[in-house]
């Protein structure tokens, strides 16, 4: 049979009964005091004469040990709030990442990889751009009638239909506002186009399925054909067109160099368009536009990637400096919500390991 506290204490001998009476316990951390059995200290109850000076010490204790747990507390809280907002602040969301490394055959179309794994790019053209050596190991060779494409929309209802219309695929690579693209390229010569493209956004305004209808919104491209407006043939370009006016151009002073690994960058950030060659900032004219337009980047249709152009191409990647708010608050909030739950009861479990642990030091019965 079970028996509770109280009837075990009944029915205890008396001798055991005035033996646990007399026992004394003494005080391990202040040696000059010595409690009896029936005066246990507990920092809630009334403190006799003779054990004030120990209950004083454990309420200190006790009041430290809370102490401590609000600042760890108050400690966590700033941290959760410190890594969303270091997180708010990071250098932007790769969108796009095409080595130009590899390809690999997908059904009856051949596509090179995406490092992000979302937006493959299919190699076209008659013949396909080759994989040579590159700056890092392969790249594609480009021979100016061949291109990789990435799809932003795909274009359905052929005649009978009056209105085609077009189906997102991959509305990510929709730039609304700041971004940086960059490539390494090796160019050989020049083709005798405009433009020499290294990556393009177009768009089909009127869903007319033809080049001859599409308009350029984005691109990092070298200018050459018959120098016009002073521009110098080989320079690096960038173009931008937003829906706050007409295009937008910007480009080098110098014309790239031929025939050896360059690294090229376009970017639009607060101060406006700029351009890099080998991680240095270029100096540039305004051959068109402004060099800090206003407005949203238009959406479009399409990127390629070497149109018009002699160039072997590798790592061109594009990242989007400023990504939606929304998206970014949805990925902070969870981990650092779930990490301040786990310490805050770590806190507490070890706050109060210490408090028992605590009072076992001061309280210990003679042998």
């Amino acid at each position: 049979m079970t028996l509770s506290h109280q009837s075990y204490i009944t029915l205890m001998p008396s001798s055991t009964l005035i033996a646990l009476k007399n026992r004394i316990i003494q005080a391990v951390l202040f040696k000059e005091q010595s409690v009896p059995r029936g005066e246990l200290l507990d920092s809630g109850r009334t403190c006799n004469r003779g054990t004030q000076g120990c209950c004083m010490s454990l309420r200190n204790v006790n009041n430290c040990l809370k102490v401590l747990t609000l600042c760890l507390l108050v400690a966590i809280t700033l941290t959760s709030v410190s890594l969303t907002g270091v997180h708010a602040q990071s250098r932007g969301v790769t969108i796009g990442d095409w080595s130009l490394s590899q390809v690999q055959s997908s059904g009856y179309e051949t596509t090179t990889p995406d490092a992000t794994g979302v937006n493959p790019g299919i190699v076209s053209g008659t013949p396909q751009p080759m994989l040579v050596d590159g700056k890092f190991g392969q790249a594609m060779q480009f021979n100016g009638n061949n291109i990789v494409y990435i799809p932003i929309k795909f274009v359905v209802g052929f005649p009978p239909m009056a209105q085609p219309m077009y189906v997102p695929i991959s509305p990510n690579l929709d730039i609304q506002k700041y971004f940086q693209v960059d490539a390494w390229i090796n160019v050989p010569s020049y083709k005798n186009a405009t433009y020499n493209n290294i990556i393009v956004k177009c768009n089909h305004p009127d869903q007319a399925c033809s080049w001859q209808n599409t308009v350029r919104i984005l691109g990092l491209a070298i200018r050459a054909g018959i120098p016009q407006n002073g521009v110098v043939q080989g320079a690096l370009s960038g173009y931008l067109l937003t829906d706050n006016g007409g295009g937008n151009e910007i480009v080098t002073t110098q014309a790239i160099p031929l025939n050896q690994w360059v690294e090229v960058e376009f970017t639009r950030d607060a101060t406006g368009l700029h351009l890099y060659v080998n991680g240095y900032a270029q100096t540039v004219n305004t051959v068109e536009g402004v060099q800090n337009p206003q407005g949203n980047i238009v959406n479009g249709t399409e990127y390629y990637i070497g149109h018009d152009g002699y160039a072997t191409i590798q790592d061109v990647k594009l990242v989007d400096l400023d990504p939606p708010q929304v998206a970014e608050s949805a990925f902070d909030i969870g981990p650092n919500i779930m990490t301040s739950v786990i310490a805050v009861s770590a806190i507490f479990a070890i706050a109060w390991l210490m408090r028992r642990l605590i009072q076992l030091w001061l309280i210990r019965p003679k042998v």
